[in-house]
């Protein structure tokens, strides 16, 4: 892949878990990375929940393999691009030239913000 076409700046965010001030535990996303990348629709889908029809993409992300990118995993961490958040659904490492990263990552549902409860 030539380096021109990552052309996208996304950041990969991770949970992180703080205690309110009344002794809550409570997960929220923070950054954790930002970074280029290639972005290409996978696939696009049109639900209909509770009669409102809304499409839900599926996105691929390029992105460079280094030291902090190869951490990445599918449930400690999700993507935000655009406004939107995208929870990672599959990572493809190439350990043979250790240079690019696949991330495959669906749009989180409305009503789904950045908080875990």
């Amino acid at each position: 892949m030539e380096i021109g076409k990552l052309n996208q700046r996304i950041t990969i965010l991770k949970n992180a878990t703080y205690v309110d001030n009344i002794g809550n535990h409570k997960t929220q996303q923070e950054e954790l990375y930002s970074c280029w990348a290639a972005v290409s629709v996978r696939n696009s889908v049109e639900n209909s929940d509770n009669g409102t029809a809304k499409e839900v993409q599926t996105l691929q992300f390029m992105i460079r393999q280094n030291s902090e990118t190869i951490k990445v995993s599918t449930t400690a961490n999700c993507i935000s691009f655009c406004g939107v958040t995208y929870d990672i659904i599959s990572i493809s490492p190439n350990f043979e030239y250790r240079n690019y990263l696949k991330i495959t990552a669906k749009a989180r549902k409305a009503g789904e913000n950045g908080k875990i409860h």
